[in-house]
């Protein structure tokens, strides 16, 4: 299925406070329950396998209320791996909504206009949030977040929903949902040579673009 251009709510903070928020616990279900965290787990472990480092700082764009950042965090650290995470979302409503298991740095700023010098962490990620982009506008986010980073994941999932705003954006997220070939057109339109691009259960594609 090709991919068609949507809008969403949440993007915009279109609801209530409450609404918002069980948009934002539905969000953390689906990674928790729905190969969420494990998915990003194996594409952070073809890093460490590619690279051979037992550290790693992380910029996490479009991370919402940070739940998943940190269940990261926990995850590598229980393999004694450590992982210093960074959130970044453009909505200050959203960073900390989840319940904290330990403080982990949030900025909220524009992913346009990242607040950080080129090359100031290992590995820049996104989470079920790329999809939101089209165009020259994925193009140049590409090259935004890969100017930060050394290594980019990027990856997207079939949702299930919950909360009204959910509900609605669920179904707009699986008609913005990029397919293997376009996501790797875009990577290649963005000027990267080298990428993976991986599937991922149960409904996930994840995208790797590896600098030189």
């Amino acid at each position: 299925m090709l991919r068609a251009t949507s809008e969403e709510l949440l993007d915009h903070d279109l609801g209530t406070p409450a609404e918002i928020r069980a948009s934002l616990d539905d969000l953390w279900q689906i990674n928790r329950r729905l190969g969420g965290v494990s998915s990003n787990l194996k594409l952070l472990e073809r890093f460490f396998e590619k690279t051979g480092r037992r550290s790693v700082r992380i910029l996490d764009v479009g991370a919402g209320d940070a739940r998943l950042a940190r269940r990261l965090r926990e995850s590598l650290a229980a393999r004694d791996i450590r992982a210093e995470f960074v959130a970044l979302d453009r909505r200050p409503s959203h960073l900390g909504n989840g319940a904290s298991t330990g403080p982990l740095p949030c900025v909220a700023a524009d992913v346009f206009a990242l607040p950080f010098p080129d090359g100031a962490f290992d590995v820049v990620m996104s989470n079920l949030f790329f999809h939101h982009f089209s165009g020259e506008g994925a193009r140049e986010l590409l090259r935004r977040m890969a100017a930060v980073a050394r290594y980019l994941f990027i990856r997207s999932a079939l949702p299930f929903t919950r909360g009204r705003i959910t509900r609605h954006d669920g179904p707009a997220s699986v008609r913005q949902a990029y397919t293997k070939s376009e996501l790797e057109a875009l990577a290649r339109d963005a000027g990267f040579t080298h990428y993976e691009t991986r599937r991922l259960r149960p409904f996930r594609l994840g995208l790797i673009i590896w600098k030189t």
